[in-house]
């Protein structure tokens, strides 16, 4: 384990224990998932472990050519208590509205070996990297990454258990 790696682990964990003091995190298995994905890795090269790990900073993933945000990873609080009032458990299948990765991460790890996330956007530029980032990861094979539009069924899909829109 490098020391940066390490660091971000620690800083996983004090940012779990964070949100189960404050009590945005009440589920065994979600506290698990925030405990096990790496969020560092789903965010731009050169982000501060302190901002990749605060309880209330979302993190740009990409802007247009004149500065305006266009993507971001929402503050974990919020990430946590989306997907807690879900009611999401193993087995599950889930629909993220709105991908970037991470999110997708945690759903894989709550609904476990048995469930399965998909992921959609409507920029295929986020979905291309939210799906090589989900694939390092190690989620590739339980999160199923589409550019498509929420407005209209996701096609080769039937009925979701739960949808989340990030």
């Amino acid at each position: 384990m490098t020391d940066d790696s390490g660091r971000a682990a620690r800083l996983r964990d004090e940012l779990t224990d964070t949100l189960l003091a404050e009590g945005k995190i009440v589920s065994p298995v979600l506290e698990k998932a925030f405990r096990r994905v790496p969020r560092e890795l789903f965010v731009p090269d050169g982000t501060a472990l302190e901002v990749v790990y605060s309880v209330d900073n979302s993190v740009v993933t990409k802007t247009d050519e004149h500065g305006v945000n266009l993507s971001s990873i929402s503050a974990t609080y919020i990430q946590a208590r989306m997907i807690e009032m879900a009611g999401l458990g193993p087995g599950m299948t889930v629909l993220e509205v709105g991908t970037g990765g991470y999110n997708a991460a945690l759903l894989a790890e709550v609904v476990g070996p048995t469930g399965y996330v998909v992921s959609i956007d409507i920029d295929a530029e986020i979905t291309d990297r939210a799906g090589r980032l989900l694939e390092r990861a190690g989620y590739g094979g339980r999160v199923t990454v589409l550019q498509a539009d929420a407005e209209h069924p996701v096609p080769g899909f039937g009925r979701f258990d739960g949808t989340l829109v990030t």
